[in-house]
């Protein structure tokens, strides 16, 4: 019973593998015959200033964010450190005396 199912699942797996690798080989035919004739239309310097551009500024939003959680993990730091100090301090007080 089981093994019936399991067979049909693989066989319906398979010709839906089948099919998407149809439908990829279609898409990509049809993408790489239209690349040469929209060379022309493509600025290429300008398209790699633009992903450059884009890049540049990824990597800078990165090392921002970066740097603020790096600042914001020291500043927590040493705002528990200070608390834990302060904390000891007043704990190891001797007590007042109740004369």
């Amino acid at each position: 019973m089981f093994s019936t199912y399991f067979d049909e699942s693989q066989k319906q797996f398979n010709n839906w593998q089948a099919q998407f690798t149809e439908w990829q080989k279609k898409f990509f035919d049809a993408w790489l015959q239209n690349l040469p004739n929209a060379q022309g239309q493509i600025n290429l310097p300008e398209a790699f200033d633009k992903a450059l551009d884009f890049q540049q500024e990824l990597v800078r939003s990165y090392l921002e964010a970066q740097e603020k959680t790096t600042r914001l993990m020291l500043d927590s730091q040493k705002k528990f450190w200070d608390d834990y100090f302060a904390a000891l301090r007043k704990n190891s007080a001797p007590p007042a005396s109740n004369n």
